[in-house]
């Protein structure tokens, strides 16, 4: 099937393939990955994707472990298929989509996933080779109906996007005598997905004679084969609506790992703030603060209909106000969200798995001396 989209890549042996990514595999229907670094990235900051008159970037800071980073996106240049001119486009909710639907169709082996070599960085990259229609049939699964060619300027989107990735705040290098401290420049630079190879059918209606072959991030390729990722139930946070509710239910997924039955009882829940979010979804601030207010709580009430959050108490919110000389000004909103049990217990039964998965990894490294992976500042525990 994909002998036309080999890329200029080596590979590396078999028993090695499988024994990488094995646990990167699920044999659950509907379950996916979340990526630690990678998925704290915001990539999407619009709804919907948005075209732009003339070149602009994007910065948005984003915490991490503790550690604070900077994202700078600039937008993809693609060709308008209507037009044939080239315009500007930032990704949005369809570009997010159809990266999940790929990410999922690779994690249930739907899609042939292969380990392979950077020419450029010598390091591992790993692809996914595709049709159309395997993203296309997801989606419509989920309630996300988009055409071949929609998801296919998507692919062209997210292939295009480029985001930079620094920390927040320099690296003191200790000076040699007599000299004044330096500072280390740290980043990383890679288009959303990359290596971007198709083979396309005229007049193909359903996409199953579209095939194409798509490289991960370098930081989603770190946390898998690193193992810094967890369950998540795919069929679920991809069916919502609402985009905020789907980045939501993926951040608390993956970094609310010690999430308790009925936490309503005695308090214990996720706690985020408006502006973290704001910040870190790269959401739109509007002059009137009370329409993101709005905004957030339409995605918590879709969370607790999608029984992600409990439908006895879904959460709490605490607004902080600013005194004026008229009546106080809502300047901040701190919610405390309660998930549902069925939520917990797939977390609980992640973390299970993960722990299991981890320290087989560690038992194959020592005796059969595979290849190490990137070091990374934050792997998931």
């Amino acid at each position: 099937m994909h002998d036309r989209l080999r890329l200029n890549q080596g590979e590396m042996p078999e028993e090695v393939q499988l024994e990488l990514l094995a646990p990167w595999y699920t044999q659950k229907s509907g379950e996916s990955r979340t990526l630690d670094f990678f998925d704290a990235i915001p990539k999407y900051p619009f709804s919907v994707t948005t075209s732009i008159t003339k070149a602009e970037r994007i910065e948005a800071s984003f915490t991490l472990h503790g550690k604070r980073y900077l994202a700078e996106i600039l937008p993809a240049q693609i060709k308008d298929p209507a037009t044939g001119e080239e315009k500007l486009v930032f990704a949005g909710a369809r570009e997010e989509l159809v990266e999940r639907a790929l990410r999922f169709i690779a994690v249930q082996q739907t899609a042939k996933t292969r380990i392979t070599l950077d020419t450029n960085t010598g390091r591992e990259a790993i692809t996914v080779f595709f049709t159309l229609s395997m993203i296309r049939r997801h989606l419509e699964a989920l309630g996300h109906g988009y055409k071949l060619r929609e998801i296919q300027e998507a692919l062209d989107v997210l292939s295009g996007t480029m985001i930079e990735i620094s920390p927040a705040e320099g690296q003191d290098i200790a000076p040699q005598a007599g000299k004044k401290p330096s500072r280390r420049q740290r980043f990383v630079k890679a288009t959303i997905l990359s290596n971007y190879a198709g083979d396309f059918l005229e007049g193909d209606s359903t996409g199953e004679e579209s095939r194409a072959a798509m490289t991960f991030h370098p930081l989603a390729t770190q946390a898998i084969l690193e193992l810094a990722y967890y369950p998540i139930n795919q069929t679920r946070v991809g069916s919502l609506k609402h985009p905020l509710a789907r980045w939501l239910t993926t951040r608390m997924s993956h970094n609310y790992r010690q999430a308790r039955k009925h936490g309503f009882v005695d308090n214990t829940g996720y706690h985020i703030a408006l502006k973290t979010i704001l910040e870190e979804r790269g959401l739109t601030r509007e002059a009137r603060l009370r329409n993101n207010l709005d905004s957030v709580r339409k995605a918590l009430q879709e969370m607790k209909q999608r029984r992600i959050l409990s439908e006895i108490e879904a959460y709490k919110e605490e607004l902080v106000h600013m005194p004026t000389r008229r009546r106080p000004k809502i300047v901040n909103a701190i919610w405390t969200l309660y998930p549902s049990t069925e939520f917990v217990e797939e977390i609980i039964g992640g973390n299970r798995e993960m722990a299991l998965l981890r320290a087989q990894s560690e038992e194959n490294k020592r005796e059969n001396q595979l290849l190490p992976g990137f070091q990374t500042e934050g792997r998931g525990k």
